[in-house]
């Protein structure tokens, strides 16, 4: 790893998870709750990403959100490797990790 100023020090990593259960989700609401956090919660973090990414990310098409080129994108690069943490934590606690779920967003 870089020894320089990290990109990740000015960075929230839970936005990743938002961003992630969001581009599994695409609900807003559905992804609050199962965050565990406030619908105002989630849109705030998107808010955050959005300015970040300098894209929106998700576009709304009925009650659904759809994800972005870019997004698509970076839930490319994301997914495995917050996978790849996750079991890392998992591993570490002794613990089963839990099971990957399939996409409930079908627009992806």
């Amino acid at each position: 790893m870089n020894t320089h100023k990290l990109a990740l020090a000015d960075f929230n990593l839970n936005l990743l998870v938002t961003f992630l259960v969001m581009y599994n989700e695409c609900n807003v609401s559905k992804s609050a709750q199962r965050l565990g956090l406030g619908q105002p919660a989630v849109s705030g973090a998107l808010v955050r990403l959005r300015k970040h990414f300098n894209d929106p990310l998700f576009i709304r098409e009925g009650k659904q959100m759809r994800p972005t080129a870019k997004a698509l994108a970076l839930a490319e690069v994301l997914a495995p490797a917050m996978n790849s943490i996750e079991n890392a934590i998992c591993k570490e606690n002794s613990q089963p990790c839990p099971e990957a779920g399939e996409d409930q967003c079908t627009t992806h």
